[in-house]
């Protein structure tokens, strides 16, 4: 057998106005994890795409254990032992375990022509036997918590037989606990012989878990090596061609103006006697676990949710928050969670995105001045430093990074007086992350209250004022002062 589980030999590809890569090698060793790291728009889900048959290369040659292949779709790519565990997982909540695993893979017993269940759920133990865990493959799926429902999306993987993984940001909604118990699962496959591809913007993970590393930028291979032999500040290098230099946090003076004030919230089931107060020009964090109840919370306050009990006080005076749009209207923004699901609207342009909340005030006798529109796009991607070839194109061709960024000049273009983000940089960067915590600091400069919701507790003490900490629905202290802690002592707080 070939001491390569799989070479990706000099893979170009163009799509329209963009080369998207061009002569891009990648070798993956049987038996390894192998991280592919780079910035947003390196060209690293382009690649993966062509691996599992979505997009089709214009040159080069993919060679599966020493045999040259043609992937010509992801059911190809299946079928060849290659899959993708997506960071979105495509999983079905009411369904059991074992279904989730054999959906489409179904154990058939041979005369009847009906699916072995009973085979099934022993394979599906079996399975998950293989990565270390042990649960009731009967029980529903959303009953699970995100590390199980990862695995689970991996047995399924090696349900198909598949020998090749690819591992798209595994630990995005993963708390501290539940990505060592994933990380444990990865080295037991390791061991026993699958190969694979590890993508993250955690490079402390790539440390931590991959054996060597490809690093993308421009459509290009710019590094190979061990990981062994590369700092995170190198791979912060190759990554975005210079030195990112982080800036000493800077103590910021902040007024005693109130914009937002919440009293004895309570939603059943999710939080409790929530209260807090948020001032003009403060960036306030929310830390926690996830399931802490943080983006219940503010969906509630957001009018997404009903609340079932408490008080919300907007600028000294009590509202009766009904829906977003009433929200909206008392000049608050959102930027959800999914950002894909809930904050973009995918086939419309850059410009369509990030202009829709300010049609009125650039209406003429009622109808939509597109010219307008366009003109005040172009001046925020010029100071936001978007990265679009035009206003015109669609948002969903860019790179989670600057789809942030239009999100974020939304609520900029519409002049909001507060702004709420929850996990503003997951699925991001380095470089674009202290793109966005820099446009943050940028906002509560200007006087906007900012409500940063994070799961990464390093970023909220680096970025907030003061944070509020949640665990299990219920706020279990503030820190006025957070550049003075570490994770440690927020975890603390947060499990007293």
């Amino acid at each position: 057998m070939s001491e390569w589980a799989l070479e990706m030999k000099g893979i170009s590809k163009r799509f329209p106005g963009t080369q998207a890569l061009s002569e891009v090698s990648l070798s993956l060793k049987a038996g390894e994890i192998h991280a592919l790291i780079g910035e947003n728009g390196a060209g690293k889900s382009t690649l993966m795409n062509i691996l599992m048959g979505i997009h089709k290369m214009d040159s080069g040659e993919i060679i599966l254990n020493g045999k040259k292949m043609e992937i010509h779709s992801p059911h190809d790519a299946l079928l060849k032992g290659v899959s993708m565990v997506p960071q979105e997982l495509n999983l079905i909540p009411e369904a059991s375990v074992a279904e989730n695993i054999f959906f489409g893979n179904e154990k058939i017993s041979k005369n009847k022509g009906f699916i072995s269940w009973k085979s099934a759920k022993k394979h599906a133990e079996d399975l998950l036997e293989k990565l270390g865990i042990q649960i009731d493959v009967n029980q529903k799926l959303r009953h699970l918590s995100a590390a199980y429902q990862q695995l689970v999306s991996i047995a399924r993987s090696l349900a198909a037989g598949n020998q090749i993984l690819i591992l798209d940001e595994p630990t995005a909604a993963l708390t501290i606990n539940e990505t060592e118990l994933l990380f444990n699962a990865l080295k037991q496959l390791r061991n026993k012989g699958t190969s694979m591809i590890f993508i993250t913007h955690h490079l402390e993970e790539v440390k931590e878990i991959t054996d060597r590393i490809t690093v993308m930028r421009d459509g290009r291979v710019v590094h190979r090596g061990n990981t062994k032999d590369l700092s995170i500040d190198d791979m912060i290098y190759y990554m975005a061609n210079r030195k990112v230099e982080k800036k000493e946090r800077v103590n910021r003076e902040i007024g005693n103006e109130v914009f937002l004030e919440v009293q004895d919230l309570s939603r059943k089931n999710e939080f409790e006697n929530i209260s807090f107060r948020v001032h003009k020009g403060e960036i306030f964090g929310i830390a926690g676990l996830v399931g802490a109840g943080r983006t219940e919370l503010f969906k509630t306050i957001y009018g997404l949710s009903k609340k079932d009990f408490g008080k919300t006080f907007i600028e000294g005076k009590e509202v009766d928050i009904k829906s977003p749009y009433d929200v909206i209207g008392y000049g608050i923004g959102y930027v959800p969670e999914e950002r894909r699901k809930e904050g973009i609207f995918p086939i419309m342009t850059v410009y369509e995105n990030m202009m829709m909340p300010s049609y009125k005030k650039i209406s003429s006798a009622g109808l939509i001045r597109f010219d307008k529109a366009k003109s005040s796009s172009n001046y925020y991607i010029n100071e936001l430093r978007i990265k679009t070839s035009s206003n015109d194109k669609m948002i969903k061709d860019l790179s989670g990074g600057n789809q942030q960024k239009v999100i974020f000049a939304r609520w900029m273009a519409k002049g909001v007086k507060m702004l709420i983000l929850d996990e503003p940089t997951r699925g991001i960067d380095v470089n674009a992350k202290w793109e966005i915590h820099r446009l943050i600091r940028q906002m509560a400069d200007e006087g906007v209250a900012i409500v940063v919701i994070s799961s990464e507790i390093e970023e909220v003490l680096s970025v907030a004022d003061r944070v509020m900490v949640m665990h299990e629905g219920q706020i279990k202290g503030f820190v006025e002062s957070p550049q003075d802690l570490d994770q440690k002592d927020i975890l603390k707080i947060a499990l007293q």
